[in-house]
């Protein structure tokens, strides 16, 4: 059923590749959020009034935050699209990691004012009224949530967001969040006992490890993280199944925004061999790579002596670590 929303509000051909479209779809779902999580801050507050809960108040207040995560996605996502310029050869794709971050901070925040205000309600608890119009609002409120997690989610594994995936577990600790305030309702309402401060802090703390795996998440990759083993494997495979190629070393992956990614590696070659041949194959590879891989990458040709060569028993060259035309190789 999502996949099937999915394709209606932003078009089956959506993928990481197609960048355009991509970015398109990363906007379309922050206005969806926006509009969404504004409504739920309206009824989240006007119910909390009305049956005097700070679970359902600071739930409210929750929902605000995830609207100003929306906006936070739209500008970051508006940013990363600027074309590259000479104070930025590699583009500004890095932007979304930049916007995930700042989401998870305001995530924290919310957190952490949850918390001190649940702490206060354990010492001094206030009556809570139970109401099926607003218990029955609270529960619509979790479908809407429902729907939020599951639209980013999937799209957010679709075309590899990381800012979409943070939204989708943000919106599932507002899930959880908004359950266990239903349960401490509910529980007042049939045993007199008052959790509504304890259940509190349980959101609270919730709402923090969200925070905190978004951050770790973005921290990751603005840090650097390492490029995907199967990229790196699909890679390397490619450059073996080059023509004359008789080793791949240095092979460095950069990722400056997703879809914009460049590389760096060197390649063994016999040193009898014509330039031009060495040249025309490191360009059908470089091709190659971009067209399957979409990396952007240099080939460094390393010549390897080949006269009166002797092969090992995997087929090497003996004599390639002490080629004298080695000298260009980092040992």
């Amino acid at each position: 059923m999502i996949n099937i929303i999915i394709n209606i509000i932003i078009g089956s051909e959506v993928n990481e590749k197609n960048l355009k479209q991509r970015d398109k779809s990363i906007k379309k779902s922050g206005v969806i959020g926006l509009f969404l999580n504004l409504l739920l801050f309206a009824v989240k507050l006007v119910i909390g009034i009305i049956i005097n809960s700070v679970a359902v108040i600071s739930d409210a207040f929750n929902n605000l935050a995830d609207s100003m995560s929306s906006v936070v996605t739209l500008i970051g996502t508006y940013l990363a699209e600027k074309p590259a310029d000479e104070e930025h050869p590699y583009g500004h794709g890095r932007f979304e990691y930049i916007s995930s971050l700042v989401v998870a901070f305001l995530i924290l925040v919310t957190g952490l004012t949850l918390l001190k205000e649940s702490v206060v309600k354990i010492f001094n608890p206030e009556d809570l009224n139970f109401s099926v119009i607003t218990t029955s609002i609270l529960i619509i409120s979790i479908i809407v949530k429902i729907f939020i997690y599951r639209y980013n989610k999937v799209l957010g594994e679709k075309i590899n967001s990381i800012t979409l995936i943070g939204v989708a577990k943000d919106a599932l600790s507002d899930i959880l969040s908004t359950i266990g305030i239903i349960i401490s309702i509910l529980i007042y309402y049939y045993f007199d006992i008052n959790l509504d401060g304890f259940i509190g802090v349980v959101v609270s703390f919730i709402v923090l490890k969200s925070g905190y795996d978004i951050a770790m998440d973005s921290i990751d990759v603005i840090l650097g993280k390492a490029p995907d083993k199967e990229l790196i494997n699909k890679i390397e495979d490619i450059l073996k199944s080059g023509k004359y190629v008789e080793g791949v070393h240095r092979l460095n992956i950069y990722e400056y925004g997703r879809g914009n990614i460049y590389g760096s590696v060197h390649l063994d070659f016999p040193c009898s061999l014509y330039f031009r041949d060495v040249h025309e194959t490191a360009d059908e590879l470089e091709n190659r790579i971009y067209d399957e891989c979409k990396v952007k990458i240099a080939i460094h040709m390393d010549p390897v002596n080949c006269l009166e060569r002797e092969n090992d028993e995997n087929g090497n060259c003996k004599n390639r670590n002490n080629c004298k035309y080695r000298s260009l190789r980092y040992k």
